[in-house]
């Protein structure tokens, strides 16, 4: 295969093991790919501008080598390339705390597997939902992203796992800061709009805005997601108690928690989450502000490799 690739390595994903997991995986891709050159990203940001820069330089693919939150700077920098037509397509070698997103689309962690992958080159255009909201400095900010938003709980157990060095595997990480966030986080007054109407306005735990299904390493929060569909799922954890969260927990990984009376998913194209507290919000993982926020799928499009 002569096709140019680019692959983006974070080295600080999965809390630092991508570093050392990577130069194993390396020799073997560089031996069956003989157009291949590699960046390792050293702070946050650092992805979107070389991602942005394999575009216009007409690679044939970039590789995201970490989790989540490397797709999502990639696919960001991606869609910044003053390029009418991306031709560029998306190689995701899942390395992250969670890789949510790859087990959606059902990647392989393989190293064998995945070399069969691209070398097959099939690949699938999937719609990026654009996201508005808040920085920190209260600056308005648009982003895209690709797997799952969340405003509320799941963002603040976001925002301690990206401060944390994350020792243990990916869903062990997350759920020992799901326990802590839980035991001192008050539900927050939210006001959530769709497609122009009232949907809920009242306590809540968390909103999930989905395009995949999974989050929080391998929790199966929106079941009825389609990353291929042009409609969004919108599950709502309303007022929950600690107890009630912990509970339906167990279910929700394996996705059986929409029966819950205090859930709600609904399949929409547009999302408007309003409130006068402050709520944490977080894309693919990523700690980014606050609300309020506004979420629709987008008309841009990435190719991806599955």
């Amino acid at each position: 295969m002569d096709k140019k690739i680019l692959a983006i390595i974070n080295p600080a994903a999965a809390g630092g093991k991508t570093a050392k997991i990577w130069p194993k995986k390396n020799k073997y891709v560089k031996k069956e790919f003989i157009n291949f050159d590699e960046v390792y990203t050293k702070k946050s940001g650092e992805a979107v501008k070389f991602a942005q820069k394999a575009v216009e330089e007409n690679y044939d693919y970039i590789m995201s080598v970490g989790g989540d939150g490397t797709v999502n700077e990639i696919i960001n920098g991606m869609l910044l390339a003053e390029k009418k037509e991306i031709r560029t397509k998306l190689i995701i070698y899942p390395l992250g705390t969670g890789s949510d997103l790859s087990r959606t689309l059902n990647l392989p962690t393989n190293i064998d597997d995945f070399i069969e992958l691209v070398k097959r080159e099939k690949s699938k255009s999937i719609k990026v939902v654009a996201a508005e909201f808040f920085n920190y400095q209260q600056q308005k900010r648009k982003r895209y992203f690709i797997n799952i938003a969340d405003c509320g709980m799941g963002a603040v157990v976001a925002k301690k796992l990206n401060k944390s060095r994350k020792k243990l595997d990916g869903s062990l990480s997350y759920l020992v800061k799901i326990f802590q966030t839980l035991f001192n986080y008050r539900n927050k007054e939210i006001k959530v709009e769709a497609d122009d109407k009232l949907l809920y306005q009242g306590k809540i735990k968390s909103v999930i805005i989905a395009h995949g299904n999974y989050f929080g390493g391998g929790i199966k929060i929106a079941p009825e997601a389609d990353l291929f569909s042009d409609k969004l799922n919108l599950v709502l954890l309303k007022d929950f108690s600690k107890l009630g969260i912990i509970l339906n927990l167990i279910k929700a990984y394996k996705g059986k928690h929409l029966s819950h009376s205090l859930v709600e998913s609904y399949q929409v194209e547009k999302i408007k989450i309003t409130t006068q507290e402050r709520v944490e919000l977080e894309l693919d993982g990523e700690s980014l502000g606050l609300c309020d926020a506004s979420f629709e799928i987008s008309r841009k499009e990435i190719e991806i490799l599955v």
